[in-house]
């Protein structure tokens, strides 16, 4: 099942907690210090936002909303900084899970049944799900994710008033209704879902929700990128402009507003902003060396669209030169899938079957060998829809 990158999808259960405290019953300065984490977050400033929620914890030992927190630094350093490649950093996010899980139930031990508790812990038991998701363990993930939304209604049972606690349903409606197949019939076994409700979910969320509004405009985003159902690329285009306004920092945000112009057909606005992207990397804050590969497919994918398949082959080409230093990434390893499809395209077999055939030697369970899979047979043919820039 192809997905957009999910540059945005590690913000999507955060900022939903946040906005569900009651915010009459806490101390101010608590919201403070949560508040210069979350724009961190949203920033991409990992390091201040480690720093302002570590310093919560050391005076308020076990608080829920900080430990969530920290379990979104680190998911967003595996999902982000080491684009799901680093089984070190993989095994720092379980273990961050496993002693965020045991303190928020401390929490509730000495503090009663809170509903900014609840909400957190069913947070983090839906980025595991994301985590299950990402290296395609869908069963898992169902059920993780089914017990994370099982805590999030138990919040709004303790503050009904909770409205953005919706998100969670709206998640879990939408996604359970567009789920692959085998995981569709043991949802129909407990709950089935219904994407139409999540939709309504998710866009009432976005005109009415505090925190959670840009959260759900960008699930939307996602959405009117990815579904052919809501499929609606102007609609992307406008919602994370609006997010970038806010969150100009993050450059992952950047490269979303990138891949919604691509599915515009805006090919030099992509051609554009791929090279601004590439011209800051390594000279402005947060944009790191692992988006070189990333910003590569943003051009080849525009010249194969267009046909321009030598102009790709360049392009893919210097990606790898570019990057031949890195670990491998997902976005390298689509970007020599992609090169063997140009090869394909211009009748260069040999070629192309050899890259098909050497993605099997990477070892990562991200899906692209797959893809790879399919041309073993029959050869890209040119003039071919190329579908999604991004990876699976």
């Amino acid at each position: 099942m192809k997905k957009l990158n999910k540059l945005f999808a590690f913000l999507v259960l955060f900022f939903c907690t946040l906005n569900l405290l009651a915010w009459d019953k806490i101390d101010p300065s608590i919201l403070a210090r949560a508040d210069k984490g979350v724009n961190a977050i949203y920033n991409l400033d990992l390091a201040t936002a480690r720093a302002e929620l570590s310093a919560l914890l050391k005076d308020y030992p076990n608080y829920p909303l900080g430990l969530f927190g920290q379990v979104m630094i680190e998911w967003s350093r595996y999902e982000y900084e080491f684009e799901k490649s680093n089984p070190e950093q993989a095994k720092v996010f379980e273990n961050m899970i496993n002693t965020s899980i045991k303190g928020i139930e401390t929490w509730l031990k000495q503090n009663g049944e809170q509903a900014q508790a609840y909400l957190a812990l069913g947070g983090i038991y839906g980025v595991k799900a994301r985590f299950l998701l990402a290296n395609r363990n869908y069963v898992r993930a169902y059920f993780t994710g089914k017990k994370g939304l099982k805590y999030m209604n138990k919040a709004t049972e303790l503050d009904p008033k909770m409205y953005d606690a919706y998100l969670g349903k709206a998640i879990y409606e939408y996604y359970a209704g567009t789920l692959p197949t085998v995981v569709k019939i043991l949802a129909k076994l407990v709950i089935s879902g219904d994407a139409d409700e999540g939709i309504k979910y998710l866009n009432l969320i976005k005109d009415k929700g505090r925190y959670s509004a840009n959260t759900a405009k960008l699930l939307l985003v996602e959405i009117a990128i990815q579904s052919e159902k809501y499929y609606n690329p102007p609609l992307a285009e406008q919602y994370i402009k609006e997010i970038i306004e806010k969150y100009p920092q993050n450059p992952l945000f950047r490269f979303v507003a990138i891949i919604a112009a691509y599915q515009n057909r805006n090919y030099e606005d992509v051609r554009k902003g791929a090279r601004d992207f590439l011209e800051k990397i390594g000279k402005t804050p947060f944009y790191k060396e692992i988006y070189i590969a990333r910003s590569y497919t943003a051009l080849a994918s525009t010249y194969m669209q267009e046909g321009r398949y030598e102009k790709a082959i360049q392009v893919l080409e210097e990606s790898i030169e570019a990057t031949k230093n890195q670990e491998m990434s997902r976005w390298q390893l689509w970007n020599i899938f992609r090169l063997a499809q140009s090869y394909d395209a211009l009748g260069e077999r040999a070629k192309a079957l050899e890259l098909y055939k050497s993605i099997k030697n990477y070892k990562e369970n991200w899906g692209i060998d797959d893809e790879a899979k399919k041309y073993l047979k029959n050869p890209f043919v040119a003039g071919t829809d190329i579908g999604l820039m991004s990876p699976p």
